[in-house]
């Protein structure tokens, strides 16, 4: 195309001269009146997208828009769901502003790095952010600061701060470790002992004094634990209400009570188990697991907590849950704990499908297991909980599950009874999940023909609930709250505020109440 436009422009270019030198000097051409860009909307045209209820609240661009002055910032915003705020990032410096959904409300902002989500002992999300100098702070959904480092080096994990050895790597595992509570107190310590060597093992010298001792790691075979055996340790990886989840290196996971406040008459999930007390463990080399027997029994990743919904979706079923430990070979329907969640594990090998196992987080009994459509990497021993690009909606219990092989690129799994729902072949087009809300599922769609859009899917069925949409669904909060993309102008639509809380004023033009200045 290159060799077509150059001899065209060269061409005007010659015939330009030639006119201005037979002519003399032109007239410069009567300056025509300048055209000035349309404004930025301010008006919402049509009806919300499905899933979207309430009305509009306010516009978040223009003059007339009674907001916090980074979203005018010229390389433009991104703009996350928290609870029940939105986290308004600068595109061109480290800025970033929490904005309560339903009042605008400016609940905290700052000049950090963000580092992505995180979420604290109950399962709800927040904020890693870092200080300029790299020190690493956590926000919750109301902009309170959660927790910063007692000392330097604590790393924050699901509401706990772990304080692991000088010089720690996942090479070199072993050493004393500590675990606390937010506010820096310690809630247990422990000392992951480095298994012995050959010589070791042997009789040597160098075992002396070591006979009777139980090294920490997964032991040989040979050495199951058993009466008066210590339990085996590990590196925290992933913690949830009164306990955390310790990775040994190899295949075996183990839970520990990490409630100070646990004991006979205690109310918590723990059923008075002490802080360091092991709760339970799962073990690759189970028969209910299935795995296979004829390579290693490899270490398991941990996927996470999720919610099941009740029987009327969104709450915990009241009903007792049923006996664990049942391995339901997927499509049974299994119970979850009392608090009616599910811990989700995979065992990835290389080369072959990995395997999904569900466990009741009280007890770590088995609810069911599942072979995935193909091949997933094989992740390190010691990685903490998360798959990237994962989505889950709890109105319905289904989890999106990226793969990284088969015909499936994402699978939908039914969390309760352990079956895939449906996949995004590569055949059907390119659809990215971008989030999830309410039983629906928002992606983007890329069409062969050229050209972008948004479409709407049923979480449990696939089926498309709409793809010719009035405006682009950016983020929803978990009360509701969304971001509507309309016309080069961001509405924040949903839920108007409930009694108590405070809004602004309308702003001239409005179609809704604006957000609080600064």
């Amino acid at each position: 195309m290159r060799s077509s436009r150059v001899p065209q422009a060269l061409t005007c270019g010659l015939a330009v001269l030639l006119v201005a030198a037979c002519t003399g000097d032109p007239e410069p051409p009567e300056p025509g009146p300048e055209e000035e860009p349309s404004p930025v909307p301010t008006v919402f045209d049509g009806e919300a997208p499905p899933g979207i209820e309430g009305e509009v609240l306010r516009y978040l661009h223009g003059d007339t828009a009674d907001v916090h002055e980074i979203l005018a910032d010229p390389l433009g915003v991104r703009i996350s769901p928290v609870g029940d705020a939105l986290l308004i990032s600068s595109g061109s410096e480290d800025r970033h502003l929490l904005h309560d959904a339903a009042t605008g409300e400016t609940l905290w902002e700052g000049e950090a790095r963000f580092g992505g989500f995180d979420t604290d002992r109950d399962g709800e999300r927040v904020l890693l952010m870092a200080e300029a100098d790299g020190t690493p702070f956590v926000l919750d959904a109301r902009g309170e600061r959660l927790w910063e480092p007692a000392e330097k080096g604590d790393a924050y994990l699901d509401g706990l701060a772990v304080r692991r050895p000088g010089g720690w790597s996942s090479q070199e595992p072993h050493g004393a470790f500590s675990l606390l509570d937010p506010g820096g107190d310690e809630l247990w310590s422990y000392e992951f002992e480095a298994p012995p060597g050959p010589e070791a093992e042997e009789g040597s010298e160098d075992a002396e004094g070591t006979e009777d001792t139980e090294p920490a790691g997964d032991a040989s075979e040979e050495s199951g634990e058993g009466a008066g055996e210590e339990p085996d340790l590990g590196v925290p990886v992933a913690a949830r209400d009164g306990l955390v989840l310790l990775a040994s290196g190899g295949p075996t996971l183990h839970a520990y009570s990490v409630d100070p406040d646990a004991g006979a008459d205690s109310d918590t999930d723990t059923d008075g188990a002490a802080a360091g007390d092991e709760l339970w463990k799962v073990d690759g080399g189970e028969a209910d697991l299935g795995l296979p027997t004829s390579a290693p029994v490899p270490a398991p990743q941990v996927i996470g907590f999720y919610p099941l919904p009740g029987p009327e979706g969104g709450s915990a079923p009241e009903e007792d849950p049923g006996e664990g430990g049942e391995d339901t070979g997927g499509g049974g329907e299994a119970a979850a704990g009392e608090d009616g969640e599910v811990l989700l594990l995979r065992w990835a090998q290389s080369e072959t499908p990995s395997m999904l196992s569900a466990h009741d987080p009280e007890t770590g009994d088995l609810l069911w297991t599942l072979e995935e459509p193909g091949a997933n990497p094989v992740v390190g021993p010691f990685e903490p909980a998360g798959v990237a690009g994962s989505l889950y909606d709890d109105t319905t219990g289904t989890l999106l599950l990226p793969q990284a092989g088969g015909e499936a690129p994402v699978v939908a799994i039914d969390l309760a009874a352990g079956e895939v729902l449906w996949g995004l072949e590569e055949d059907a087009g390119a659809i990215s999940p971008a989030f999830a809300f309410d039983g629906l599922v928002y992606g983007d769609s890329r069409a062969s023909t050229g050209g972008d859009r948004q479409l709407v899917l049923d979480a449990v069925t696939m089926d498309v609930v709409e793809d010719e949409m009035p405006a682009y669904v950016e983020a929803v909060t978990e009360s509701g709250h969304a971001v509507l993309v309309q016309g080069r102008q961001r509405f924040v639509y949903g839920p108007p505020p409930e009694d108590g809380e405070e809004s602004g004023e309308p702003s001239d033009g409005a179609t809704g109440s604006p957000g609080a200045a600064d």
